[in-house]
């Protein structure tokens, strides 16, 4: 029996081999239906659990639970649901980041551009005003001619450009209020690859409805690196490196349903649906057992790292600026 291989080669294939992929496939087929009924079964339990706790089973809803239940599994029925996760497609917050990365590079050398012509157009005003200068100093010679003529022509073309100009300008501002206004509504830090603090404001804010409609806990966490750990090294580059690993670690950790942003400062907050301040204690400790159980090397030196943490829980009578500063205080 003759196939083609994924290198597009004839080989031959034998009955046995054909049995093989049979069983294979045959066995493929039992631990997808197998995996289908763990998850459909899964399922089940987290709509029942919503249920117990008269939370509406919304989709958003629905995936934070998912997560809080699942981490009560046993590891291996964890670990076989997590691949069927890890199936499903780039999440639409990654994609959305990566979009507004490129949008604001855009927007930079956009900037960059309208910079330089402006310098272009300073220099040709500059030349007409040394041209005048110098029909002012040669007030007789055959050389005067020629050069009210030249003036003549240059400022048939600066006038040309000063119209252009007038028109770059225009333009120039409505990018400038587009530039602003992305960034208000844009929801990830570029600096750090997690969301922004704009992002985490809206949030706390459609978070506090929740809480007072529903009943329901959500806490904050807020962690920094202590500064002890930061004067250890030298180089800011080599800081803001380490800030970020740290950052993208944490982020790796965290279930789907949280939410990690930069406040600002080297300052980051978790926001945790649905869990109360006991649960976001065991989420530091988690945190600081994943810390230091990491090598940190640095300039070729291992580096010890420590994080300082608030936590506090979202109070719908406490506006967010309360919400954060009582959180914040807590860091030294």
């Amino acid at each position: 029996m003759y196939c083609i291989d994924q290198g597009g080669d004839v080989v031959v294939k034998s009955k046995e081999q054909k049995t093989f992929v049979q069983q294979s496939k045959n066995e493929k087929s039992v631990k997808d239906d197998t995996m289908i009924r763990q998850v459909s079964t899964f399922s089940k339990q987290v709509v029942e659990k919503m249920s117990q706790a008269g939370i509406p089973a919304t989709p958003e809803n629905f995936a934070i639970y998912f997560d809080k239940l699942l981490e009560e599994k046993p590891l291996k029925q964890r670990q076989a649901i997590q691949k069927v996760l890890e199936t499903e497609t780039l999440e639409e917050n990654i994609y959305v980041a990566h979009v507004e990365n490129d949008v604001k590079e855009s927007f930079r050398q956009i900037k960059v551009i309208l910079e330089t012509v402006s310098g272009m157009y300073t220099k040709i005003n500059k030349l007409k005003t040394l041209t005048k200068h110098k029909i002012q100093e040669l007030s007789n010679g055959s050389g005067q001619i020629a050069l009210v003529a030249y003036e003549e022509q240059l400022e048939e073309i600066v006038q040309s450009l000063e119209l252009q100009q007038k028109t770059i300008k225009e333009h120039y501002g409505t990018i400038a209020e587009k530039i602003k206004t992305f960034h208000a509504n844009s929801i990830f830090d570029p600096k750090y690859d997690v969301y922004n603090k704009n992002f985490l404001f809206k949030t706390i804010e459609s978070e506090k409805k929740n809480v007072s409609a529903f009943g329901y806990e959500s806490s904050l966490v807020a962690f920094k690196i202590k500064q002890k750990t930061l004067e250890s090294i030298k180089l800011q580059k080599d800081k803001e490196l380490v800030i970020k690993n740290i950052a993208a670690m944490i982020l790796k950790r965290s279930r789907r349903s949280d939410i990690v942003a930069h406040l600002g400062n080297n300052i980051f907050v978790i926001l945790l649906r649905h869990t109360t301040l006991s649960q976001a204690e065991k989420a530091i400790e988690s945190i600081d057992y994943l810390i230091q159980n990491t090598n940190y090397i640095v300039d070729s030196q291992q580096i010890e790292i420590e994080l300082e943490y608030g936590r506090g829980k979202i109070a719908p009578h406490q506006t967010k600026d309360q919400i954060l500063s009582a959180l914040i205080n807590q860091l030294s």
